[in-house]
C-alpha cells in the first residue's frame, strides 16, 4: 500500500500538532494514553514521520532549494529561486524565509521519538518481533535522516533528545548522533519489506527505509566524519554478491497533503528544467546518458529529466552505491577500488577515469556526483563535504565559506528559545 493513502488517517492524528511559529517546543504533540493498542496505530505513526520528511523536503522544493537549484544546475519555475541562486538567503521573500525554518525536521524526530517511546511500551500481544523491529529501525532511521539534513544545511543545530533538549550540537556531534541511530536501524531494518499478506514488497520497500538505505545513510554520515575507512567496511561488509538481489531504491511517495501545500509532482517538466548550455557542460556530447536522463525542449533551448516514476521523489538510489564505494575507498587510501568502482558507476561517461590520481579524483568524483545524482538534492553537501564550495559558488570566497556561507541562515524563529545563534557570515548579512 503506498503511505500516502493513509495520509487522511494520518492527518487526524496529527493535525491538531500544526503551529505557526518554527520552533523545537514540541511538548504539546501527545496523544492519549492507550491509543497504541493494535499495529495499525503503530504503523500510522510510522507513516507520520515519513509525511513530515516529505514536508520538509518538497515544501517550496526545499530538496532543490538545499541541493541544485542552490547552485543554478537545476531552474525552478518559481520567483523565489533567483534569491537562491544569488546566494541572497536573507531575503524578505516569505518562501525564502521559511526554508530558513526548521520545523518539519524537528516534527521528524519527535514523531520518530514518540513512537520509540511506545513501541517500548507495548507489549508482544501488539507487536510481534518483525513488526517491533521494523518500526523501530524505521524511527531511528527517520530522525538519523532528519538530524543529518539538518546539520548540512545549517551546520550547528540544537538537540531534540529528552536528555539535553535544546543543547547546542556542533555540525560533528549532530552527525555523530545521527550516524549512531541509524547504526541501530541497520541491525533491525530488513532487506524488504512485507506488505499485509507478508509477502515481499518492493513497491513498500522503495517508499520506507530498508536496510539498502540505512546502510547508505549511515555511509554518508562516516564520510562526512571523515570515517572513510569505516564507511568502506561498512559497505564492504554489507553490500556483498549475495545481497545483490536484494537492493532498494528509497524514495518519498508524493500525493496530497491537506495539512500543507506542496507540489505533488517536484521534479514535474513544467517546473523544473536546466538550460541547454549547463547540460553541455555537465554532460558533453558523446555521453550516452544524455538521452536516457533528459529531454531536449522543441526549441533546443532546455532540458528537462525523465521521471520514470512521479509518484516517488527519488533520495537514496542503488545507482549511488559505487560512488559511495568509490569515495570511500579513495579517502581510505585505495585508489585503484576507487578507480574502478568510479568506472563502474560512470558507464557512458566520455572521459578516461583509469589514469586519475589522488590529486584528480575529487573532481571526477564531484562530476560523476553531479550527473548521476541529478534531482536527489545533494549538490550543495557534496560540494561542502569535499571542500569546494568556493569553487562552484562563485559568490563565495574561501573566507566566506570559513564564517559559514556554505551553510543557510537560521529563521528568528528557529533561532528563539534555542542556545544557537547566527552564524558569523550570514549575520553579517542581515
Amino acid at each position: 500500500m503506498k503511505f500516502w493513502k493513509l495520509i487522511p488517517v494520518v492527518l487526524l492524528f496529527f493535525l491538531f500538532a500544526c503551529k505557526k511559529n518554527l520552533t523545537i517546543n514540541l511538548d504539546n504533540r501527545t496523544v492519549a494514553e492507550g491509543y497504541y493498542d493494535s499495529p495499525q496505530k503503530f504503523e500510522q505513526a510510522a507513516v507520520g514521520g515519513y509525511v513530515d520528511l516529505r514536508r520538509a523536503l518538497v515544501a517550496n522544493y526545499a530538496f532543490l532549494m538545499y541541493g541544485e537549484a542552490r547552485t543554478g544546475d537545476l531552474a525552478v519555475a518559481t520567483d523565489y529561486q533567483p534569491a537562491v541562486v544569488s546566494q541572497k538567503l536573507t531575503s524578505d521573500n516569505r518562501y525564502v524565509k521559511q526554508l530558513t525554518d526548521w520545523e518539519y525536521f524537528y516534527d521528524v524526530i519527535h514523531d520518530a521519538n514518540d513512537l520509540l517511546d511506545n513501541i517500548n511500551k507495548a507489549d508482544n500481544s501488539i507487536l510481534n518481533g518483525y513488526k517491533r523491529n521494523l518500526y523501530k529501525g524505521e524511527a531511528l532511521a527517520l530522525k538519523s535522516y532528519a538530524y543529518f539534513y539538518m546539520a548540512r544545511i545549517w551546520g550547528d543545530i540544537a538537540s531534540a533528545e529528552t536528555n539535553n533538549f535544546g543543547k547546542h550540537l556542533t555540525n560533528q556531534e549532530a552527525v555523530t548522533l545521527a550516524s549512531g541511530f541509524a547504526s541501530e536501524a541497520k541491525r533491525l531494518l530488513p532487506w524488504r519489506l512485507l506488505n499485509d499478506s507478508e509477502i515481499e514488497s518492493a513497491a513498500l520497500t522503495n517508499i520506507r527505509f530498508s536496510k539498502t538505505s540505512v546502510t547508505s545513510l549511515l555511509a554518508h554520515e562516516e564520510l562526512w566524519l571523515g570515517k572513510a575507512q569505516d564507511a568502506y567496511t561498512l559497505l564492504t561488509n554489507t553490500f556483498t554478491t549475495a545481497t545483490t538481489d536484494s537492493l532498494s531504491d528509497f524514495g518519498i511517495s508524493m500525493g496530497v497533503d491537506r495539512r500543507t501545500d506542496i507540489p505533488q509532482k517536484p521534479l514535474d517538466a513544467g517546473v523544473v528544467s536546466m538550460t541547454i548550455d549547463s547540460l553541455n557542460a555537465i554532460y558533453p556530447a558523446g555521453d550516452s546518458r544524455r538521452a536516457g536522463m533528459f529531454n531536449i525542449s522543441s526549441d533546443g533551448k532546455t532540458a528537462t529529466m525523465i521521471v520514470a516514476d512521479a509518484t516517488i521523489l527519488p533520495l537514496i538510489t542503488k545507482r549511488e552505491l559505487n560512488l559511495l564505494f568509490a569515495e570511500a575507498a579513495w579517502r581510505s587510501g585505495n585508489l585503484n577500488a576507487a578507480k574502478t568502482y568510479l568506472i563502474r558507476a560512470a558507464t557512458g561517461a566520455k572521459e578516461d577515469y583509469s589514469t586519475l590520481t589522488d590529486a584528480t579524483f575529487a573532481n571526477a568524483l564531484l562530476k560523476e556526483r553531479r550527473r548521476m545524482l541529478v534531482g536527489t538534492g545533494q549538490r550543495v553537501f557534496d560540494l561542502i563535504r569535499l571542500g569546494k564550495v568556493s569553487t562552484y559558488i562563485p559568490a563565495f570566497t574561501d573566507a566566506d565559506v570559513q564564517k559559514g556561507a556554505a551553510y543557510w541562515p537560521l529563521s528568528a524563529n528557529s533561532l528563539k528559545g534555542s542556545s544557537l545563534s547566527q552564524n558569523s557570515y550570514w549575520l553579517s548579512k542581515k
